[in-house]
């Protein structure tokens, strides 16, 4: 088999031809080397369909290899997945078009309520234990936290989780200019933490979170929580203040028309909509979350039927619904920082949660909590925009 070993080795050396690192392929106690400077990591293929995934440039087949257990990564996960840095081209982090087939509906129609319940509550209905494991423990906020200093992600950090998480909700409630005589909603709540910062620190008396996650509704931070779809809400302007903080992101292509309509139908006349997303930048290559090895992945193993939209898509699209945006902000760097130390506390609880997943969740969300710090502040922005009809 040193004629694959070689081939695979061959392929990874010209898909990666800028690698300022050196890893390993290993398969059968034989190595081929890859890149250059010290060793970051080494994949040990178990399988021969493992190693010719790498041989035929097929790194979905290859991610989809580790998530089963034919692969195994050693060393530094971080230089793992961050080899996409370093890809000869953008055009190469597509997948072949058998993978990308699959994602034709949600291109060009709205999921179902149905659907879109049994995709989300597919990952927030985990047990809560092994959720909560790795999420702050003062707002168990499921999005990114806004840092002081991004790019600092050494250990010992040198901010909390809780801090950056509880500065990020504080931020928005000043920019929406919480009142106490506010009606309130949180559309994609989480375990309600705005709400209640809103009823417990701002004095509103009319608030609601709706979630399509039970564990959520059960165990969250308020009693105006509710298990509910976006558009069961009777659009009759009812809401003076609107926050909408990572739940963007679960909406398909065909979808984000349909739900700036919605809450604009939602606002009152002066209202005020916040809305926090992770987005990428316009991509020359057509790259998407339907298209690429990572975007796939995600769609596959940790969250169904979600789609990130470049900023532009995001500004017209308000702006064609009739929202006036009064202030936008490009955030680098801080979807890593907050990634990072999610991922250690997985790592430092996984002896007490492994029980509770199943070994493909264990290894897909390896991938899942490290992808986007090193992709972080070139690709994956944290955009946030106040906008108000």
């Amino acid at each position: 088999m040193p004629a694959l070993l070689d081939k695979a080795a061959s392929e990874m050396n010209w898909m990666f031809p800028t690698l300022p690192y050196s890893a390993r392929i290993v398969y059968r106690g034989q190595s081929r080397t890859i890149g250059s400077g010290p060793e970051s990591f080494h994949v040990e293929c178990k399988t021969e369909e493992a190693l010719r995934c790498l041989a035929r440039k097929d790194m979905s087949d290859f991610l989809d290899a580790y998530v089963v257990g034919d692969v195994d990564i050693h060393g530094d996960i971080y230089g793992f997945v961050g080899v996409r840095l370093f890809v000869r081209e953008n055009s190469l982090w597509r997948v072949h078009l058998r993978h990308r087939l699959r994602y034709w509906y949600a291109r060009l129609f709205p999921t179902s309520i149905r659907r879109k319940l049994i995709a989300v509550s597919s990952h927030y209905d985990l047990p809560n234990e092994f959720i909560e494991s790795y999420l702050d423990k003062k707002t168990r906020a499921y999005s990114c936290a806004i840092w002081k200093d991004p790019t600092n992600i050494a250990e010992p950090y040198d901010q909390t989780l809780e801090d950056a998480q509880y500065f990020k909700h504080r931020f928005a409630a000043e920019r929406l200019q919480l009142q106490p005589g506010d009606k309130f909603l949180d559309i994609g709540c989480g375990y309600g933490y705005m709400v209640h910062m809103a009823e417990s620190e701002f004095g509103l008396k009319d608030t609601l979170g709706i979630t399509l996650s039970q564990n959520q509704v059960d165990t969250g931070y308020s009693r105006n929580l509710k298990l509910q779809h976006y558009m069961e809400l009777e659009p009759r302007g009812q809401f003076d203040k609107i926050y909408t903080c990572g739940m963007i992101s679960h909406l398909n292509k065909a979808e984000i028309r349909q739900y700036y309509k919605q809450l604009y139908g939602l606002l009152k006349k002066g209202g005020k909509i916040w809305t926090h997303m992770i987005s990428p930048p316009a991509d020359p290559a057509g790259l998407n979350n339907y298209n690429t090895i990572s975007g796939t992945f995600s769609q596959k193993y940790v969250f169904p039927d979600h789609y990130q939209f470049p900023a532009h898509i995001h500004v017209r699209m308000l702006e064609e619904a009739g929202f006036k945006i009064k202030e936008v902000y490009f955030r680098y760097g801080h979807y890593g920082k907050t990634l990072r130390h999610w991922y250690r506390r997985y790592l430092d609880t996984l002896p007490q949660t492994r029980h509770m997943i199943t070994p493909t969740i264990e290894r897909a969300w390896h991938l899942f909590l490290t992808f986007a710090s090193p992709i972080d502040g070139k690709w994956s922005i944290l955009k946030q925009y106040l906008s108000e009809k």
